[in-house]
Parts: structure tokens; C-alpha cells; sequence
């Protein structure tokens, strides 16, 4: 039995280099040199200047005590830093601040097990800490760093909320996601396996209505299609795209096109079990797609939810099957909306119309055809915006009476509700929506929009995480993470409004309304130099911006927060 020398609380970082086994089996020369110099030139030197010591070395990894949480986190930064550019050796990093125990020439403790599971958790290049070393830190350096969330980490026995700094986009949602208690699945874009390039639309065609059939139903949880088809040309593993995406089954399929012939051969994987549940492949001709499509659908319910296969399947049956063409208008229109600019929504708006006249009973295309005609009257891209806005309503109404189940449809009526000044009846409109599709993140995203300009910035951020959470990766994401800036804004949080601006233009450089945000934010803290230099990009963007622009994006039902946005943007600079 060991005998504990000495015991005290510190802060430890473990660190280890990333893929080892394989640089030291693509060039273990090479690797080593290479290791040898980090170690001379990078660690050794900036473990000293920060008072730490290297308590154990594991040849490719170590494990560093430092006087202070500061001392450790400023360490680990530098370093990260200083191997930024270069190509071979990364470091992932984890630090705690716990007991350490020395005995027998080791070294134990909570200090070391949590720090090294932190570890596991960062990406190479990054920095993970835990809760209790983040409570050491002030504002300063605590604001670098991203929560990840409560962890489950490897034979710890409580969960412990962990941090990142240097984490991807990716990574921290794969930690915030947890595994729905509902079925939950990603439908993936369908390779096309045609001869022909131009039959690329026509496979995703399949997968988009398989992912609106799954949607019905409310027991399973379904990724968005946009961000489900974000990974579409990527050689990205179906465990990665399942633990980004925090779901348990991936559906991936191909589709080839013959003539009036087609085969559909898909399979489901149990990503958390790591086997496939079943393949199947599907022969039949273009009439009788949709009974691919159900039989697809009716497979899928019957691997991942058989507590439900006694509910009765009822499906809305198309009358008209929608010609492809149309549908290929609608989804290349669908991007250029995304882009928030004056000539690609106009691009839209002419490839919208050419689809709705070759599918006149689309509710699909004619709800983005409104969107069009909303976007141009509220950005004031329209000469006559008066009729631009009619025009927005007339054609959510008419997806609407074409489909009354369609819940994008529904949702782009309140849409339009709302910035007709209704606010209460787009709430109600977008409410039905999320009730005829409990998996559309758009309709939680606009009934987050709608309540946050009528100050209820609580119920709205339930709403737009919940958006966020459907389809992290959508095209629209510049647009609701705008709206969690919004959120800030009410609720006078205006630092963290700040953060959500910024990663807002970040995401969509092209989103005037953004700019907006920044500037209101940065004045109302006092960063009257960020105000101004939001306020110059936004002029740079759109030279005609003003205080219409922010009256028109930003429709508040209640006086006080239009007049403390109007009178953010003046301290910002933005007078007209």
C-alpha cells in the first residue's frame, strides 16, 4: 500500500500530442526531431516563465503544476499559440484545479484524473477546463472560454461542466447536444449514382421527403434538412456526423436514374452502437416515387420506434406529383435567399417564379416566394414596398389554402403577420406551425423573432436554442443566432447580445440587420469605438442604411426597447 509523501491543491494541466502513433508510423524521425524541439524551444521555457513544473512526462504527454489557475490557462494559451503554424506537433490540453498526491515517484489525485479526462475532450490545438478552475478566473480571461456543458467524463463519478477555449464550432456543439430520449435521426443527402450530373437534385428531392415524412411524426426527433445535407460531397465518418449532430441513427442512401426508372438503396446506421439496422434498396418508376418515399419512411419507424407501429400512418397523398424541375428551381432559389443580398434575393424571387409556374401547388415554393417579397420590403431593396409586403401575404396565404398541413408554409404567414405590425397573430400562426411540425427549426426561430420584439426575451430564447438545436448548420443560422442577439438586447444583457452579433456577421458577413445589433449593443457598453466601426462596415455593406432600415428589421411592439435600439444606433453614429 502506498504511503502519500505529500498532498496539496494545485492547478494541473495535461497535455498530450495529437495523433502521435500516427506521425511516429508516417515518419518516426521526423516526429521525433521535430518533438525534440518543442520541448527544447516551446515548452520547457514557457512552463518556467509561468512558475510551473513538470510533475510526470509520458514521453508524448505531460503533466504540468502551476501555483494558480491563471499561471496554468496563460501557459497553456502561449503555447497553443506559439505552435499555431506549425504542421506536426499539436497539443491537446486539459486543466483542473484539485488535490495532488506524490507517492512511490507518481503522481495521483483528483487533480490529475479530471485534468487528464478534461483532455479528452479537447480538440487538437485546444484548451478544455473545468467548472471549478473557471470559478479561479476573472472576467478577463473567463470570457475566452465557450461552456461546453455538464460532461460525463471516464471513471469520474459526478458529471462536471466543462469549458473550451480554441474549440471548433463543431466540437462544442457535439458537446452541448445531447441524445434526445425520442428516436432521433439525420437524414444525409443522397449520393446520385446517374450518369447524369444534373440528377444531383433529383436524389436530394428523395431525402428532403423522406425527412418531411419523418417529420410528422412527433416521436422522432429530426435533423433540418439544410443542416443534414451540410456534410453532401464531404468524407466525414457517420459516428462524426452523429456526434455533431447529437442524434442516435443516420439514414444515407443513393438514388440512380435510368429513363423513367429508379433504385433507391439506403441504409440506417445506429451510430451510438456503431451497426447498421438495416439496408434496403427500392426499385420503381417516377410515378410512384411517393410510394418509395412512404415505404422508405414506414421502414425506418419500424427499426427505430416499433412501440409505435400500432399508431395509424397517415399520410397526406399529393395529388400532383411536383415535377423535378420545379423542385430543382425551388432548391437552387432556396440558397440564393440564404445569402441576404440584394441581387441574390432578387435571383430567388425570378427562380421562385419560374418554379411555381411550372408547380402551381407547391406550398413549398410559393411560401420562399413570399419570403422574397418580405425580405425586399423590410431590407428596402423594393421601390414599392407597400406592395411587396401585400404581395408577402397573398402568397402565404395561398401556400397555406394549398396545404394546410405544410408547417413552413404556416410559419412564413406569420412571418409575414409579423412585420405587418400583427405580432400576437404571428405568435399564434407559428405556434400551429411548430405544432404540424415539431421538427421545423424555422417556425421555433420566427416565433422566437416574434417574441422577442414583443419583449418576452425568455419564452423567444427557449425558442431560438430550439431552432438552433433542429439545424445547427443551416444556411439561415447568421439569421438566428441575430435573433439570440436580440434576445440580450431585451433582456439587458448586453455583453452576451455583443457575442451573438458578432458570431451572427461572422457567420453571413452580408446580413446588414447584424451590423445593426453590434452597434446598439457596443453603445449601450459604452465601446462607442466598436459602435462606429459597426456602423462603418454596415454603410460599407449598404450605403442607403439608416434609421428606417433599424425601424423596418427590428419591428419592437413596445416603445421602450425601439426607443433604447433608436437610441443605441445614434451613440453609434448612425444619425439619419
Amino acid at each position: 500500500m502506498s504511503n502519500v509523501s505529500e498532498r496539496r491543491l494545485a492547478a494541473v494541466l495535461a497535455a498530450d500530442v495529437a495523433n502521435y502513433s500516427k506521425l511516429m508510423g508516417e515518419d518516426e524521425a521526423a516526429t521525433l526531431a521535430a518533438l525534440r524541439r518543442f520541448r527544447n524551444d516551446i515548452l520547457a521555457p514557457t512552463i518556467g516563465g509561468y512558475d510551473g513544473r513538470v510533475i510526470k512526462s509520458m514521453g508524448d504527454g505531460w503533466l504540468v503544476e502551476f501555483p494558480s489557475v491563471i499561471n496554468g490557462i496563460e501557459c497553456a494559451i502561449t503555447i497553443q499559440n506559439e505552435l499555431a503554424d506549425d504542421p506536426r506537433i499539436t497539443l491537446r490540453m486539459g486543466l483542473h484545479s484539485g488535490d495532488v498526491c506524490f507517492a512511490d515517484e507518481d503522481v495521483f489525485g483528483d487533480g490529475i484524473n479530471v485534468a487528464a479526462r478534461l483532455q479528452d475532450l479537447a480538440e487538437p490545438g485546444s484548451l478544455v477546463i473545468s467548472e471549478t478552475a473557471r470559478r479561479s478566473l476573472d472576467a478577463k480571461h473567463s470570457d475566452h472560454f465557450t461552456c461546453l456543458g455538464s460532461q460525463n467524463l471516464k471513471n469520474i463519478a459526478e458529471p462536471l461542466v466543462a469549458y473550451g477555449w480554441g474549440m471548433s464550432a463543431s466540437a462544442i456543439q457535439r458537446y452541448l447536444f445531447e441524445v434526445p430520449d425520442r428516436p432521433s435521426i439525420a437524414v444525409l443527402a443522397f449520393d446520385n449514382l446517374s450518369d447524369d450530373d444534373d440528377q444531383t437534385f433529383f436524389a436530394e428531392g428523395i431525402a428532403e421527403d423522406v425527412i418531411s415524412a419523418l417529420s410528422r411524426f412527433h416521436w422522432f426527433f429530426v435533423i433540418s434538412r439544410n443542416t443534414s445535407f451540410s456534410y453532401q460531397g464531404r468524407a466525414v465518418e457517420t459516428e462524426q456526423v452523429a456526434r455533431d449532430l447529437g442524434v442516435q441513427y443516420v439514414l444515407e442512401g443513393s438514388v440512380r436514374r435510368v429513363g423513367n426508372r429508379v433504385r433507391v438503396s439506403t441504409q440506417l446506421i445506429d451510430a451510438l452502437a456503431n451497426h447498421y439496422v438495416w439496408t434496403e434498396r427500392f426499385d420503381g418508376v417516377i410515378e410512384d416515387i411517393f410510394d418509395l418515399q412512404d415505404e422508405i419512411t414506414q421502414k425506418i419507424v419500424a427499426a427505430v420506434a416499433p412501440e409505435y407501429l400500432t399508431a395509424e400512418m397517415q399520410r397526406a397523398r399529393r395529388k400532383v406529383v411536383p415535377r423535378m424541375d420545379a423542385w430543382e428551381l425551388s432548391a437552387r432559389a432556396h440558397w440564393h435567399i440564404s445569402q441576404f443580398t440584394k441581387t441574390d434575393v432578387a435571383e430567388a424571387q425570378n427562380l421562385l417564379l419560374k418554379a411555381v409556374a411550372l408547380d402551381p401547388q407547391s406550398s413549398f415554393g410559393l411560401a420562399d416566394l413570399s419570403f422574397t417579397y418580405l425580405m425586399q420590403c423590410v431590407n428596402g431593396w423594393s421601390d414599392e414596398p407597400d406592395a411587396s409586403k401585400a404581395e408577402a401575404v397573398s402568397l402565404a396565404q395561398r401556400a397555406v389554402s394549398i396545404n394546410g398541413r405544410d408547417a413552413y408554409a404556416m410559419a412564413l404567414l406569420g412571418a409575414a403577420d409579423l412585420f405587418s405590425g400583427r405580432h400576437q397573430d404571428a405568435v399564434r400562426k407559428l405556434q400551429d406551425a411548430i405544432v404540424l411540425n415539431p421538427n421545423d427549426p424555422h417556425a421555433y426561430a420566427l416565433l422566437a423573432r416574434s417574441q422577442v420584439y414583443l419583449g418576452d426575451s425568455k419564452e423567444a430564447l427557449t425558442n431560438i436554442k430550439a431552432a438552433i438545436r433542429l439545424s445547427p448548420r443551416d444556411p439561415f443560422i447568421a439569421l438566428w443566432y441575430s435573433i439570440r442577439s436580440l434576445c440580450g438586447f431585451v433582456a439587458g444583457r448586453h455583453e452576451e447580445a455583443i457575442e451573438w452579433a458578432e458570431a451572427s456577421i461572422r457567420t453571413q458577413p452580408n446580413r446588414s440587420s447584424s451590423y445593426l445589433d453590434l452597434a446598439v449593443n457596443n453603445a449601450i457598453c459604452g465601446k462607442l469605438s466598436e459602435a462606429r466601426q459597426a456602423v462603418f462596415d454596415l454603410k460599407r455593406l449598404d450605403p442607403s442604411a439608416s434609421l428606417q432600415l433599424a425601424v423596418r428589421t427590428h419591428p419592437f411592439a413596445r416603445s421602450e426597447y425601439h426607443e433604447r435600439y433608436q437610441q443605441g444606433l445614434r451613440a453609434a453614429g448612425l444619425n439619419r
